[in-house]
């Protein structure tokens, strides 16, 4: 009797652990929520019109934070995010030999939706949203023809369209890392000028390139 029990629990312990072996190992899933920083490079041209007519390179480096949820269903994950980042884009062209223009931003941010395709940890994804950006203007003259020297200022806050592709590799169940390409259009506009009273004004077109990295901390 007591070698019939031994038979059936060793019997019962092999089916247990020929049952466990042969289940699917468990997938990694993207659906959450997260936070994150971010840093990288920016680029982009800066085009005036109607006063002023230039079109300058200009590029610096950015820093910030990003947050967003993502739901995955099968391989395919959508989600939304928002961005904020400092900016040191700047950059300036000569109007004439005594009139340069320049163009600088300090801060932006976006909101987006992703939309990605999971292979385990590893996730490929594009983003489509809006971004909006600060932007400040200078068209500075020195007299050298007895028309007096100003040093004239605009200010703007555009917005325009986003796009993005990059992927992200989590590490853990928390922790995540990124590379990401983002492109961002901004619709013109007219911007005046000021140099203690008002100056005059231009038309201004601005398009930033941005290549990050970051890290993601998932809830």
């Amino acid at each position: 009797m007591r070698d019939q029990l031994l038979a059936s629990v060793a019997l019962a312990t092999l089916s247990a652990s020929s049952a466990f072996a042969a289940a699917p190992a468990p997938v990694f899933s993207w659906t959450g929520c997260y936070v994150g920083l971010h840093a990288g490079a920016d680029w982009g041209q800066s085009t005036w019109s109607n006063y002023g007519s230039a079109t300058m390179d200009t590029s610096g480096a950015i820093g910030g934070a990003q947050a967003g949820c993502n739901y995955q269903v099968q391989n395919f994950v959508l989600g939304v995010e928002g961005e904020i980042w400092g900016s040191g884009l700047t950059g300036s062209a000569a109007f004439s030999d005594a009139a340069t223009l320049k163009t600088t931003s300090d801060f932006g941010g976006d909101l987006a939706a992703r939309f990605g395709y999971a292979i385990d940890r590893a996730l490929i994804f594009g983003k489509v949203g809006v971004a909006a950006a600060d932007y400040h203007y200078t068209d500075a003259y020195t007299d050298t023809e007895g028309v007096g020297s100003f040093d004239a200022q605009g200010h703007a806050t555009h917005t325009g369209l986003l796009l993005g592709l990059g992927l992200e590799y989590a590490i853990d169940a928390h922790w995540s890392f990124k590379g990401e390409y983002d492109y961002i259009n901004y619709a013109s506009k007219n911007v005046s000028f000021y140099d203690g009273g008002f100056f005059g004004s231009a038309k201004i077109h601005d398009t930033e390139n941005i290549v990050k990295v970051g890290a993601n901390y998932r809830f």
